[in-house]
């Protein structure tokens, strides 16, 4: 039997997992991304979904938490819904999305939704993890949808 390598590289490549985010709002938004990024300081961690655009990127998606009264562990999740401080104090996940010839935008309040990293954040390794997100009910046009998903993303 003889192997090309063209046909050999395309059915390795067919076989790659998928880069996507999937829930409800895929109808709305193409959440197929070409790499992720985690970033973590002592007051926030996030993780962004980047796809190339022109000489820059465009952030597809963004998942930011802050860790005020939390701490960052690999395997346990961060619930993005919980208030930080008290009752009255900011959800502790915001999600926002920044794409070329598209307004910036944030998307409704969290309903359930949980961040959790398979590992630590370290320089220049990359770190697995997933997150579900349900957005409240509302008016706006993701209210009450899901995104949820499976990533790989590099630390700077």
């Amino acid at each position: 039997m003889r192997v090309y390598p063209p046909l050999l590289a395309f059915t390795l490549m067919a076989c790659a997992p998928a880069k996507v985010l999937e829930g409800s709002v895929t109808p709305l938004l193409d959440l197929s991304y070409e790499r992720a990024e985690a970033q973590a300081s002592e007051t926030e961690v996030s993780v962004s979904f980047l796809r190339p655009q022109g000489a820059g990127e465009d952030t597809l998606l963004k998942v930011a938490a802050k860790l005020e009264g939390t701490t960052l562990e690999p395997r346990v999740a961060i619930d993005l819904a919980q208030r930080v401080g008290n009752t009255e104090g900011p959800q502790r996940g915001t999600v926002s999305r920044s794409v070329l010839d598209e307004p910036a935008r944030q998307f409704p309040a969290i309903a359930r939704g949980e961040l959790v990293f398979d590992g630590y954040l370290d320089s220049g390794k990359k770190v697995t993890g997933e997150l579900h997100i349900t957005f409240t009910n509302g008016t706006d046009v993701y209210s009450g949808r899901t995104i949820f998903g499976r990533f790989e993303a590099t630390v700077p």
